[in-house]
C-alpha cells in the first residue's frame, strides 16, 4: 500500500481580490466627493454686515449644524450628504433675525431690560397743557387798559369773570355762558379802572373795583348793587387790591397802603414802606401774611396780626433788579413766596417767610433765570408747579444791559410757562397771545388760568393741570357683614 502525504490546499488569492471588489463596488455607488484643499470659503455662510447676537456674557447657539469656522472640505461631505443646512430645536424656515431698535438695543446691553419710562402724573401740566397746547376758551374784551401793570380781570370761586372794558364792567358765568353789565363809571373825574378784585369765601360775589384816581367801590354780582363807595379824596390812583375776609388792602402810586373794611365807611389803617408805585398786593393762603411790591423792585412781608398797629413796619424784605408785580404764596406750603421780575431782572426767587422772628432780609431757596418779562405767577394746588406768564426776552450778557430793551425771540415770548418744583426745570411752555400777557388768574379748582393780553384785546383760557383722582372708600367689615 502506497502512502502519500497530504498536500495543503492552497488559497486562492482571487477570493480576496474579489471580496475588497466588491466592499470597492459598493462604495463606488456613492457620489464621488472632491477632498482636494480649498481655501475660499463658501460665501452663503459669511455675511460680513450682520449685526452680532451674542451677549458678552451669555453665549448664542449657531442657527446651523455646522458652524462657520468648519474647513471647506467638511462642507463639501456635509453639502453631499444633505447637511449642510439643517437646523436643531428649530421647525420653521424663517430666520433668526429680528429687526427693530428695541431689539438691537437690546442685544448691544442688558441694561435696556432695567429701563422702563417715565410716567406722568394725572395732576401735572404735562399731561394737559403739554398734550393739547391750545387755549379751550377765548373771548374779546374791547378796551381793556392799555397797562401791563393793571388787573382788569377777576375770576371768582363762583366760576364768574369780571373784566374792565374802558368805563364798562362785564361779567360772565361760565357755568351757564351769560354774559351782563355789571357798572360804569359815571363821571371822567373818575379816572380809569385800574384793578378789579373779588372777594374770597362766602362773600364772592362781592367785587371791588379801583380807579386811576383813588375811586374805591364795591359791588354785588349777585344783584348788580353798588355796596359801598370810597371818595377819592387826595387824587392817589389805586395799582393793586388784595381781599381778606370783610377787608381788602389796597395799593397806590405813593407807595401807601390802606386797609379798607367793607362794613364801614372810612379806611381803616395805612401802611408805608414803599417809595415807589405798589405793582402787587397778595395775602397768604393762611391769611398769616401779606406780601406787597413796587415799582423799584422791593418786596415787602407784612404780619397781619400788626396791621391796625401804629408804626406799623414789614418784617422781611426782598430785592429784585426791576419792577416787581408777580406774587404768589403757595396753597400747599404756606411759607414759600414766589416773586419776578421784569426787565432787567427776568428771574423768578422762591423765598421762605416762615415768622417774623426770622431774617429781615433772607436769602431766596431757589433762583430761575429767564431773562423774559415775568408779569403773574401762580402755584398749583394739586402739584408741585408754578406757572408764569411772560413778555419781551433779551439776550443775556456779562456787559450791563441797557435801559431799553431790545427784545429776541425766545420760547418764553409771550408765553404762559410752567415750572417744577423744587427741581425749577422748565416743563412746558407753550406761546399764548401775540404781546404781552399783563395778568392770569386761577380757577376756582385750581386746574385752569385765563390770560389776558391788552394788545390783543382778548382773553383766552387754557387747561392747565387735572384734578387728582378720588379714590372710593371700601366698607368696612362691619358694615359689610351688619344686618340691614
Amino acid at each position: 500500500m502506497e502512502c502519500k502525504t497530504p498536500t495543503r490546499k492552497r488559497r486562492s488569492r482571487v477570493a480576496i481580490s474579489n471580496e475588497f471588489s466588491t466592499k470597492k463596488q459598493r462604495l463606488s455607488t456613492i457620489g464621488t466627493i472632491d477632498i482636494t484643499p480649498d481655501h475660499a470659503h463658501r460665501g452663503e455662510y459669511v455675511n460680513h454686515n450682520t449685526e452680532p447676537r451674542a451677549d458678552r456674557f451669555i453665549t448664542v447657539r449657531p442657527d446651523i449644524l455646522f458652524p462657520i469656522d468648519t474647513t471647506p472640505r467638511t462642507q463639501r461631505i456635509a453639502n453631499v450628504l444633505g447637511l449642510a443646512n439643517d437646523r436643531f430645536l428649530k421647525f420653521t424656515d424663517t430666520t433668526n433675525t429680528y429687526d427693530g431698535r428695541m431689539m438691537n438695543a437690546l442685544r448691544r446691553s442688558a441694561s435696556q431690560l432695567f429701563h422702563t419710562p417715565k410716567t406722568v402724573h394725572v395732576t401735572s401740566a404735562l399731561a394737559h397743557l403739554g398734550k393739547r397746547r391750545q387755549f379751550i376758551l377765548a373771548l374779546d374784551g374791547p378796551g381793556i387798559p392799555q397797562d401791563p401793570w393793571a388787573y382788569p380781570l377777576a375770576w371768582s370761586s363762583n366760576n364768574v369773570i369780571a373784566v374792565a372794558c374802558g368805563p364798562d364792567v362785564y361779567y360772565q358765568n361760565l357755568d351757564t355762558r351769560q354774559i351782563a353789565h355789571l357798572c360804569s363809571l359815571q363821571r371822567p373825574t373818575m379816572g380809569r379802572i385800574r384793578a378789579l378784585e373779588f372777594a374770597r369765601g362766602d362773600r364772592s360775589n362781592l367785587l371791588c373795583m379801583g380807579t386811576t384816581t383813588g375811586s374805591v367801590q364795591i359791588w354785588d354780582a349777585e344783584t348788580r348793587q353798588r355796596v359801598r363807595q370810597w371818595p377819592n379824596t387826595d387824587w392817589m390812583g389805586l395799582t393793586a387790591i388784595s381781599w381778606k375776609g370783610h377787608e381788602f388792602m389796597a395799593g397806590r402810586n405813593d407807595g401807601k397802603l390802606l386797609l379798607y373794611d367793607s362794613r364801614t365807611e372810612d379806611a381803616v389803617h395805612k401802611l408805608s414802606g414803599h417809595k415807589g408805585d405798589v405793582y402787587g398786593l397778595q395775602w397768604s393762603t393762611d391769611e398769616r401774611f401779606l406780601a406787597s411790591s413796587d415799582r423799584k423792585g422791593i418786596v415787602h412781608v407784612w404780619d397781619a396780626r400788626n396791621m391796625r398797629s401804629e408804626n406799623t413796619k414789614w418784617f422781611a424784605k426782598m430785592k429784585h433788579r426791576s419792577p416787581v408785580k408777580a406774587l404768589s404764596w403757595c396753597p400747599w406750603k404756606p411759607d414759600l413766596l414766589a416773586t419776578a421780575g421784569t426787565y432787567p431782572d427776568g428771574e423768578i426767587k422762591i423765598w421762605r417767610v416762615s415768622s417774623p422772628s426770622s431774617a429781615p432780609s433772607p436769602t431766596p431757596l431757589h433762583t430761575i433765570a429767564l431773562d423774559s418779562c415775568i408779569f403773574s405767577l401762580h402755584w398749583s394746588p394739586h402739584s408741585k408747579e408754578l406757572l408764569s406768564t411772560h413778555g419781551l426776552s433779551w439776550e443775556s450778557s456779562k456787559a450791563m444791559l441797557p435801559s431799553i430793551i431790545k427784545p429776541i425771540p425766545s420760547p418764553l415770548t409771550n408765553s404762559v410757562t410752567v415750572h417744577s418744583y423744587p427741581a425749577c426745570k422748565r416743563l412746558v411752555s407753550v406761546p399764548a397771545h401775540t404781546g404781552t400777557v399783563g395778568q392770569s388768574c386761577l380757577s376756582p379748582d385750581g386746574t385752569m388760568v385765563f390770560t389776558i393780553c391788552y394788545r390783543e384785546e382778548a382773553m383766552k383760557m387754557w387747561k392747565v393741570w387735572g384734578r387728582p383722582e378720588v379714590k372710593e372708600q371700601g366698607q368696612s367689615v362691619t358694615q359689610r357683614f351688619s344686618l340691614r
